[in-house]
């Protein structure tokens, strides 16, 4: 993969690209960012230019014999890690088990997260891992010579997901072998172990611009700038996102959303048979949405809870106009912080179970009657 393969990140690209360049590329380095910034494509471009033939200032060649072989992700110096699932009952599974639906799904979409890659392997309701045999398994790889490059490089594709098995990893991340180079692809270096963070070289890569994003939205999908643009916004930097909502009906989710809270509002604050059997609508239409489109409205109802905080504390917000700002201003003088906290926790928790395939009409009616509560000035228990 080339870096003008991945969207945005100018600076990023200019900071590996300069490690290469200087012969001063760390030996073990964790790319770490928000997910769909392109860390994985990141990852990928840097494991190439290293590799090039005959790279240029800005790229790798693309049409060396390495340059073709990574672009196809069957370079025999550049191992993948990343996590999986068990195919044989009792069995710790290793990345290898996986490497065809792998390669497939680094072809189709380098912006893809954790459940996706799950999903596209069968794991289900199942947690993905990466086990201490498969720390193994690099440790080996990692001492055998080179095939073809001068380096060979590991690609942990959300080291996050180490654990423990990461203390397995420690020596020869601290001392590797000649000429090999590790690097770790991070969304959430929380869930890292402090004893991995402390060998590595830490390089932040943003969320994408919403410039870049809505730039390739438009190139990607042919779609005119004010859609681009809408979406862009709302996407908050995750391209992942953007995908899915350029092919989704994201364009109904403010009417949408307004109605929901609208009807949340009246169920406490205006109780009437009436209004009751408006939330009831609601919610049967939202049920029928489909799981994707469901997805996509929750994640509009994060930005747009996220755009009326900020009106509350700084009295404007960047990315809403028209009637979508009017609504999100009263709303901000109705409701505190702490408040569209709560509302961004029950949001997040029906994005959870939606995703796991619960009831989207119990969970949605049950979600209504508490954000009813929040615009009473109840408490609410999130759980």
């Amino acid at each position: 993969m080339q870096f003008k393969e991945v969207i945005g990140q100018h600076e990023a690209k200019n900071k590996l690209r300069g490690m290469v360049q200087s012969g001063k590329v760390p030996h073990a380095m964790m790319l770490l960012g928000p997910e769909g910034n392109g860390n994985l494509g990141m990852a990928l471009s840097l494991a190439q230019y290293i590799q090039c033939e005959n790279r240029t200032d800005e790229d790798s060649c693309g049409t060396c014999s390495s340059c073709q072989k990574n672009q196809k992700f069957i370079h025999p110096d550049v191992y993948f890690t990343y996590p999986v699932v068990s195919r044989k009952s009792g069995e710790p599974p290793i990345s290898t088990d996986y490497i065809t639906e792998w390669r497939s799904a680094l072809a189709d979409n380098f912006y893809m997260n954790a459940n996706d890659w799950l999903q596209n392997i069968g794991a289900e309701n199942r947690q993905g891992n990466i086990t201490v045999r498969e720390c193994h398994e690099v440790i080996k790889r990692m001492g055998l010579k080179t095939y073809e490059s001068t380096y060979k490089i590991q690609i942990i594709w959300l080291a996050e997901y180490l654990k423990e098995a990461g203390n397995t990893l420690l020596k020869i991340i601290e001392e590797p072998t000649e000429n090999t180079i590790f690097i770790l692809v991070v969304e959430n270096i929380d869930m890292v172990l402090n004893t991995v963070i402390s060998r590595t070289q830490i390089i932040k890569i943003n969320a994408i611009d919403d410039a870049d994003v809505q730039q390739a939205l438009s190139e990607r999908y042919d779609m005119d700038a004010e859609a681009a643009k809408r979406i862009a916004r709302i996407s908050d930097g995750n391209f992942n996102a953007a995908m899915t909502w350029a092919s989704g009906e994201e364009n109904a989710n403010d009417r949408l959303l307004h109605r929901w809270l609208l009807s949340c509002y009246n169920l406490k604050l205006k109780p009437s048979s009436g209004n009751t059997a408006t939330l009831n609508e609601w919610v049967e239409e939202a049920a029928k949405m489909g799981r994707e489109n469901q997805k996509i409205f929750l994640k509009y109802a994060l930005f747009f809870f996220r755009e009326c905080t900020m009106i509350g504390l700084t009295g404007q917000s960047q990315k809403l106009d028209g009637e979508e700002l009017k609504f999100a201003t009263g709303l901000s003088k109705r409701l505190g912080v702490e408040q569209f906290e709560t509302l961004n926790k029950l949001i997040n928790l029906v994005h959870y179970h939606i995703e796991r395939n619960a009831n989207p009409k119990i969970l949605l009616m049950s979600t209504s009657f508490k954000i009813a509560s929040v615009f009473k000035g109840e408490e609410v228990e999130v759980a």
